[in-house]
């Protein structure tokens, strides 16, 4: 067989492969193509389905915490700000009240119930003032709530408007002399405990 019949027959098995390939090759693209979009609709599935879960796990806790969370909240604050409306008008009372005789333990009392600048003042100047005229003069005063609201409320601090009666004594007035006043409380929670650190004049 000459050299050119050769190549030409070779070069026409190499033409009948390379058509067979291409043949297969177009029959494996539609299967190739199926696949891929069956793979697609599967996948897109699955990211709906996760956003889907979290917009209802956002929602869920939105609820909880509007619905759950926010009413219990609410039910406390009567309850927290009543806490500091009944500290304030029990420290008032024991601020205004003590005997002669008893001065230095009743105005030590006290003191449990005062914090901050206005604590560090009730300590001097009912030990430097009031306890020695309260001895040299025999008087004696008692504070009665007879009113109370609040005025302003904050989680950790309150001001408390407390409405008095007193009737003091002395050694030289020996029947009580009744006076009304008010008083404008501003108290700080300190733990569990609501404490004076603002006593004025309303």
């Amino acid at each position: 067989m000459k050299t050119e019949e050769v190549q030409a027959e070779a070069l026409a098995v190499a033409e009948t492969i390379e058509e067979k390939s291409d043949v297969v090759d177009d029959a494996s693209s539609p299967a190739e193509d199926a696949l891929s979009s069956q793979r697609r609709p599967r996948w897109a599935s699955v990211w709906f389905t996760l956003a889907v879960l979290l917009v209802a796990s956002t929602f869920a806790t939105w609820a909880y915490l509007f619905f759950v969370t926010r009413p219990a909240d609410n039910a406390l604050a009567p309850a927290r700000q009543q806490a500091a409306v009944d500290a304030a008008a029990d420290a008032a009372v024991a601020i205004l009240t003590y005997k002669s005789d008893t001065v230095d333990a009743d105005l030590e009392a006290a003191t449990s119930r005062v914090t901050g600048t206005f604590g560090d003042y009730y300590r001097t100047f009912t030990r430097d003032v009031v306890a020695p005229a309260a001895k040299e003069k025999q008087i004696s005063t008692s504070a009665t709530v007879v009113g109370k609201a609040i005025s302003e409320y904050r989680a950790d601090k309150a001001t408390v408007v407390v409405f008095l009666n007193q009737a003091t004594t002395t050694a030289d007035v020996t029947e009580p002399t009744a006076t009304s006043t008010t008083i404008r409380v501003e108290v700080e929670r300190h733990g569990d405990n609501w404490l004076v650190s603002k006593f004025d004049p309303a």
